[in-house]
């Protein structure tokens, strides 16, 4: 009975179309149907080539991957069930055309094409499924449009994949799948001169842009991996219409215009003074392109870029996402007083309402666990949990009910939000939220954060009953963490920081960090224990 009112609490949420389409894929197999003709559009010499990753595959095919090497071995790596199956869509998103060393590599890539092609057979195995055909499809298309000197027959294998896409997008799951869908139409329609997939993307691309990026430049999954990740789309989109002026309607444009440098402010404001992303829902590193990278592409199609002052006392209340980000002398907070994320696809949503993560200059002193797998497995829900985030747990209990891999029941629901900047030039950040209130009882959580030049004062009061709580603290890996006679001490290459807590229940665990997908760094935890309905820590520093 308690997995059907899971599955009740899970499915309640869902728009009617994932519903319908969900149905419709059960009985309708895709299929490819348009035949290709030869004619494409050609080079453009106004395309703004760019290389955004590290390599990914070497000169003697060995593949490196989430963290995971292995020597290549075709056909069978395709579909190696051995491996992850997030490691084996990453070989056929062939990011690697898109390397730093590309250009010594063309006879590499182009033999790696060529047994795509021969040992992908239509419509079978994970190169065929939506997602990764959809990245492959564009990451192919920017290398040609770079320089590669592609085939006929990759051409027409391109053509083929694009024409079976456009009758399988992901109208069942929606979200960032169903946004890369739509790109890779767009690029396929206007490089194979196909209107069909040009209006279907274009009117597609118009709904879903207002929807998927909020307007204080979001991305509505609410993770600053996935954000980086459609900005990047988003760039991409605009370079094309650029390339080639006239095949893009000058509405889509005009989105691309209006909401990229919202997402470029987005990012900034999200990303640590170290410029590496925060982990906030499934968030990681390595998966996108690092922010550096991302904004030296948008100058290149003439983007300006304007970089946050940490030293300036300073709140961004990003009202339309939820994260509150706060910079004083050169030390920067950001909070997650946010909504877990769109309720019809909250796939990639962690239990971490009201949790936190703290810079002192440019190191990360309390990171939150991170994301280092997609799997059906106890680490990826651990992961998920509330447990792993600078945050309170209630009664063993997570504030949003996350299970199976990208699944989330009930949601903690924030009830109020305050920001203010104090005549003292510190700063308070505060907000609640019900993730532990039911009908049955339970407690709503208020957290008050009081942010100095030199200290960080934590309030958590929960409101009504519970019978256990506990507030947890995760120290990066790379400072050195002790706790003797109740007094916490953390030292750090640029700062000490102290901690009394005589009179708290408070013990200090070993625990792990995920900062990459395949990564996991040793790090540790403080967890305090609520004696009544209050906690206050105070965590100060002097820097070095």
């Amino acid at each position: 009975m308690s997995k059907l009112l899971l599955l009740i609490n899970t499915v309640k949420y869902l728009k009617w179309e994932q519903i319908f389409f969900r149905l419709v894929r059960k009985f309708f197999k895709p299929k490819v149907t348009d035949v290709f003709n030869g004619l494409f559009l050609k080079r453009s010499v106004g395309w703004v080539h760019f290389t955004l990753y590290e390599e990914k595959i070497n000169k003697h095919l060995k593949a490196c991957l989430l963290n995971h090497s292995k020597q290549l071995d075709f056909p069978t790596d395709w579909n190696n069930e051995d491996m992850s199956k997030l490691w084996v869509y990453n070989l056929h998103y062939f990011e690697d055309l898109l390397s730093y060393n590309a250009d010594e590599k063309s006879d590499i890539h182009l033999q790696l094409l060529k047994n795509w092609i021969d040992q992908n057979q239509i419509g079978y195995g994970n190169g065929w499924e939506p997602y990764p055909l959809s990245l492959r499809i564009v990451n192919i298309l920017k290398a040609w449009i770079g320089g590669l000197e592609i085939s006929d027959k990759v051409f027409e294998s391109l053509h083929s994949q694009a024409s079976y896409l456009f009758n399988d997008t992901e109208k069942y799951l929606l979200g960032n799948h169903y946004f890369v869908n739509l790109k890779a139409l767009l690029f396929a329609g206007v490089i194979f001169k196909n209107l069909q997939w040009v209006n279907s993307a274009e009117n597609g691309l118009i709904r879903e842009i207002p929807e998927q990026i909020l307007q204080d430049g979001a991305n509505f999954e609410l993770s600053p991996m996935y954000h980086s990740l459609i900005l990047l789309d988003m760039l991409d989109m605009y370079n094309l219409s650029k390339a080639y002026p006239g095949t893009i309607s000058s509405k889509l444009i005009s989105l691309l215009k209006d909401y990229i440098p919202k997402m470029l402010l987005f990012m900034e404001a999200m990303s640590h003074p170290d410029g590496g992303v925060s982990f906030f829902n499934d968030s990681s590193g390595g998966i996108a392109p690092t922010k550096t990278k991302i904004e030296n592409y948008a100058k290149k199609l003439g983007f300006s870029i304007y970089p946050l002052n940490h030293s300036e006392l300073r709140i961004i209340d990003n009202a339309n996402s939820g994260y509150i980000c706060a910079t004083v002398a050169g030390n920067k907070l950001i909070f997650d007083a946010s909504p877990i994320g769109p309720d019809y696809i909250p796939g990639h949503a962690h239990a971490d309402t009201l949790s936190f993560e703290l810079s002192i200059a440019t190191q990360r002193v309390f990171v939150n666990s991170g994301t280092s797998e997609y799997g059906l497995n106890q680490k990826r829900l651990a992961q998920r949990k509330t447990a792993s985030h600078n945050t309170v747990e209630v009664n063993g209990k997570d504030s949003s009910q996350v299970w199976s891999s990208f699944r989330v029941a009930n949601r903690a629901r924030i009830l109020s939000r305050l920001t203010e900047v104090k005549r003292d030039h510190s700063i308070l950040l505060e907000s609640s939220h019900n993730g532990y209130k039911s009908l049955f009882g339970g407690c709503i959580h208020t957290r008050r954060l009081n942010f100095s030049k030199d200290s960080l004062v934590i309030t958590d009061l929960l409101q009504g009953k519970f019978k256990h709580a506990k507030s947890r603290f995760y120290f990066h890996p790379d400072l050195t963490v002790n706790l003797e006679n109740n007094l916490l001490k953390v030292e750090g290459p640029k700062f000490i920081l102290h901690s009394d807590l005589t009179g708290k229940a408070a013990s200090l665990v070993n625990s792990s960090w995920y900062p990459e997908f395949g990564l996991e760094l040793s790090n540790k935890a403080l967890e305090v224990k609520f004696n009544d309905n209050q906690i206050e820590i105070l965590f100060a520093w002097v820097k070095r």
